[in-house]
């Protein structure tokens, strides 16, 4: 067994590194090219190194090891690497296994460690094509509701300004996900600027509709959270329904633009995380009234 075999996992290890450093300082874009090619690209391409009954433990190993270095460098968090695992696990064993297949003759041993690194070649070719024939993002809606025993005004008043929020957190929120703790509103009127809070920065967004008891609608003027490179959001909108006398019906509704890809992979995913914060935001509005105004 030659040195590169014995040290496979390091080596997958270290392509999968330099490919998401590239990602990283934007020198390729968040799309198929980095999450279906290039994992693709290095199982093809390290199983040129190992045993048919070794390269898969290796491959996994390697991903493992580049996993937990962007968790202890603080380059991505929790929830994104474990997002991100499932569709890299998946496509670099499928090149591993088209490998073994299509290559009966392992090649020369000097050519394997020029081989080990076209996958950063290919990712570097690949992903300005993707980005010139890939079309303009949709805007894509998440929509959540909640029933609660109160008047809609009364209800309006308290979304508008929420002075805290901590209800109990969602899994995606523990995970990760980003969580407001405060929001402030400038002046009770259309062009007026709402601020969200979280830990890691915060949603700037500017009033354009405010019928007090009826409708809260705002657009996404600025985002400074985790993810504003592939993730934008585009508006948001509370709608208020009075169902019955002193029951309100909230609806939370959430426009964005993502640019990841493939999209059959992300968008349940992205629609998760936005579930997950609508819960948080309604329960906390719940939590909010029940505590100012116990029934």
């Amino acid at each position: 067994m030659t040195r590169l075999s014995r040290n496979s996992w390091l080596i997958s290890a270290v392509v999968l590194l330099i490919g998401f450093l590239f990602l990283h300082f934007k020198i390729v874009d968040y799309g198929a090219s980095f999450f279906v090619l290039f994992p693709f690209a290095v199982g093809f391409s390290i199983g040129t190194l190992e045993k048919k009954h070794q390269v898969s433990a290796s491959l996994i190993f390697g991903l493992l090891i580049f996993m937990g270095l962007l968790l202890a460098s603080a380059l991505e968090g929790l929830v994104c690497v474990l997002m991100a695992l499932p569709i890299f696990v998946i496509m670099i064993l499928l090149g591993s296994w088209v490998q073994k297949r299509l290559l009966k003759k392992p090649p020369k041993d000097d050519r394997k460690l020029m081989i080990s690194m076209t996958p950063i070649v290919i990712l570097l070719i690949a992903s300005p094509i993707e980005q010139m024939i890939m079309p303009e993002p949709k805007v894509i809606t998440i929509e959540n509701s909640i029933k609660l025993n109160y008047p809609p005004e009364l209800v309006f008043d308290e979304v508008k300004q929420m002075e805290k929020l901590d209800a109990e957190k969602p899994m995606g929120l523990w995970m990760g996900l980003p969580a407001p703790y405060k929001c402030e509103l400038e002046a009770d009127s259309v062009g007026a600027l709402r601020y969200c809070h979280f830990e890691n920065g915060q949603i700037i967004a500017q009033i354009t509709k405010y019928e007090k008891g009826k409708i809260l609608e705002m657009d996404v003027i600025d985002y400074t959270l985790t993810g504003r490179d592939w993730f934008q959001f585009v508006d948001a909108v509370y709608r208020f329904e009075e169902l019955s006398s002193g029951v309100t019906k909230i609806t939370r509704t959430s426009s964005y633009k993502s640019m990841l890809n493939p999209g059959f992979y992300w968008r349940p995913l992205e629609a998760w995380g936005i579930d997950q914060e609508h819960q948080f935001v309604l329960n906390s509005l719940k939590k909010n009234l029940s505590e100012k105004y116990p029934l």
